[in-house]
């Protein structure tokens, strides 16, 4: 089995569900439920690798208080090796609050942890005890940003695969990103993120653009599907329509679910990308990133059903 790595934010994820409007200035929103849940993208995306049937490890930096302790336990009961978390008594791990109403989701985040990580521990012996290697939320993540194309140089002088997530950079400024894309396996990117960091006038574009620049970029467009290059064509893969209850965390299983299809089944590039599609529309069926728990077997019977 391969050994892959998820480097990245450790948070929790506060959930207000139910909302009957998205937030309104100076106005209280009542909401049905709430519930504080694991959260951060690369810990989604860990969480649902490791849930198929994948074999995870977490680098990260928790706070030494209760909310790391959560994560923590989290993280023991999604069988995520937890050997290269690190914990501070300086800053407090950080918090998420997701507010919740139909389809849309509003998100408040206190960095606390996620932007005083900086990789440290993440040398060449540490790299060398995995076959894959992935990063997501690093426009969060300030003082992991500088150290990263060194992790993935090392990494690649290794033989260790590698892909970013990189979520969406409030800047427009992609720092560092050129730098990265040569050096990583996997570039998964929404609509809205491809067409930033390229200026291209649409996702199509976008990808063909990416393509020229990193070795497999795919590019997300929700119900609209993915955007990939297969045989020189652009084509975009859809997966099966469902009715969300909760779009929280379903790129991050997404790119899960693309690398566990890939790492674990050698699946081709299509058949990948439509069980990926598949773990996220399961996903979206849940109340937060976590909670769909979907193993293999369910999400090849959600693909049949």
């Amino acid at each position: 089995m391969k050994k892959v790595l998820f480097v990245g934010e450790i948070n929790v994820d506060v959930m207000m569900g139910g909302m009957p409007t998205p937030p309104i200035v100076d106005r209280e929103v009542p909401a049905t439920s709430w519930e504080v849940v694991l959260g951060g993208s690369t810990m989604l995306s860990a969480c649902s690798y490791s849930s198929l049937g994948g074999d995870a490890s977490f680098a990260g930096l928790a706070g030494k208080d209760d909310y790391g302790e959560f994560m923590l336990r989290g993280m023991r009961d999604f069988r995520l090796n937890a050997d290269l978390v690190l914990y501070s008594t300086e800053v407090r791990t950080g918090v998420t609050v997701n507010m919740i109403s139909g389809n849309t989701r509003t998100q408040a985040t206190y960095p606390g942890t996620i932007e005083e990580y900086d990789g440290t521990g993440l040398d060449e012996a540490a790299l060398r005890k995995f076959n894959h290697v992935h990063f997501a939320g690093v426009y969060l993540e300030t003082k992991l940003r500088p150290h990263l194309t060194r992790i993935l140089e090392t990494a690649r002088r290794l033989g260790v695969t590698t892909s970013l997530d990189p979520q969406w950079d409030s800047t427009e400024q992609w720092e560092y990103m050129d730098q990265w894309q040569p050096l990583l396996t996997y570039l998964f990117v929404n609509e809205d993120e491809a067409v930033s960091i390229t200026k291209a006038p649409s996702p199509r574009e976008a990808l063909r653009v990416l393509a020229k620049r990193t070795s497999l970029p795919l590019v997300k467009m929700g119900k609209e599907g993915v955007l990939a290059l297969v045989d020189g064509e652009v084509q975009a893969i859809r997966g099966k329509e469902v009715k969300p209850v909760d779009t929280t965390g379903a790129g991050d299983s997404f790119d899960a679910g693309f690398l566990y299809a890939t790492l674990e089944k050698g699946m081709p590039l299509p058949e990948a990308i439509r069980f990926a599609n598949a773990t996220a529309g399961r996903s979206c069926l849940y109340v937060g990133g976590t909670s769909a728990r979907s193993t293999y077997d369910d999400v090849i019977k959600f693909m049949q059903g």
